[in-house]
């Protein structure tokens, strides 16, 4: 038979009035149990769905209970963690390894382990994973781990410098402060580039040559000099028509990431940022910012894990790079 399992963690800060496995629905023969397993700082929360004569039904059953579980958890306002601790806690990839033993440990886990004699014994996986077993899954032992590292660090040294009260300065500090407190990798990205975003001023238009071109293309775009050959009734097209001259008209103010590309040149920094020099780096983070934006991932050429790595480095970047432009900010802006 084949049955699917899913596995996640939630927030110490939620838990459910489960003590025992429960059936949560029925499909037929196939029944879906739910079980919390409260050993962990956080809760290890473990469905099973099955069994399913044929593995092909298990996958899409399993693919329709995974979605749906996100979305109810999302629409509860619960998070849901189901990579373990590779920093983002909801990904497209649906499973991902949570340690355990080798082959050749698990056949004789009966050594370590005497009370799991004649026990089937199998390595847990974060997230969906379907297996084929030939009794309930409810008797299987599924061995995995959770491993959480505390970063032991010096007290920060104080220094007590004049105190400048800029508001965009205190915001570009808060948005990187909740950027290094939250546990997903895209939303920590997201927030470092919005804390360079919030220090440029609001409006700010491009040079008086570029602006006369704009003015010139849309004095020469009006309802007078346009033929309405489109079938539109003349209201439409005028209103249109002004449409259009608002869109171009708006070219003449500079684009978010122009006004943060100059603010970064104007630090004058001297440093590479995984191996580049400051403004194409700054670039490939906000090419990376607006697939996300856009996309809500990147890279899909990629493996998840790849991605989530990369993340983590170009993370690691930007925040120096962030640190640097507020120091410069702080100290010649201001």
């Amino acid at each position: 038979m084949h049955y699917v399992r899913i596995v996640f963690f939630i927030s110490k800060e939620y838990d459910f009035d489960i003590e025992n496995e429960y059936i949560v629905f029925e499909s037929g023969s196939a029944k879906c149990k739910v079980a919390i397993d409260r050993r962990f700082e956080d809760l290890k929360v473990i469905l099973s769905y099955g069994g399913f004569q044929d593995r092909d039904v298990a996958q899409k059953e399993g693919d329709k209970l995974l979605y749906n579980i996100k979305k109810r958890f999302i629409k509860e306002g619960i998070p849901i963690n189901i990579s373990g601790g590779l920093g983002i806690l909801d990904t497209n990839q649906q499973s991902f390894e949570n340690g355990g033993f080798t082959e050749y440990g698990l056949k004789n886990i009966d050594v370590l382990f005497p009370q799991l004699a004649n026990t089937t014994v199998k390595n847990e996986k974060l997230g969906m994973e379907i297996y084929d077993i030939d009794e309930d899954i409810s008797e299987v032992k599924f061995l995995g781990q959770k491993v959480n590292i505390t970063k032991k660090l010096k007290f920060p040294e104080l220094k007590i410098e004049n105190y400048k009260e800029d508001e965009k300065l205190s915001t570009a500090y808060s948005l990187l402060n909740s950027s290094n407190a939250i546990n997903d990798l895209r939303a920590s990205f997201l927030l470092k580039v919005s804390s360079i975003e919030s220090l440029v001023p609001d409006d700010s238009y491009k040079d008086e040559k570029y602006k006369n071109i704009i003015n010139q293309i849309n004095k020469l775009i009006s309802t007078e000099k346009l033929n309405n050959d489109f079938d539109i009734p003349e209201k439409d097209f005028n209103k249109i028509t002004q449409k259009i001259k608002s869109s171009i008209g708006a070219l003449k103010k500079k684009s978010i990431s122009e006004k943060c590309r100059e603010l970064i040149e104007q630090c004058n920094l001297k440093k590479t940022y995984m191996g580049m020099d400051v403004i194409p780096f700054f670039n490939e983070c906000y090419k990376i910012r607006s697939e996300f934006v856009h996309t809500g991932t990147y890279k899909n050429s990629i493996s998840e894990v790849q991605k989530i790595r990369e993340l983590e480095m170009y993370n690691m970047e930007l925040n120096k790079l962030i640190l640097d432009v507020l120091e410069f900010y702080e100290h010649n802006i201001i």
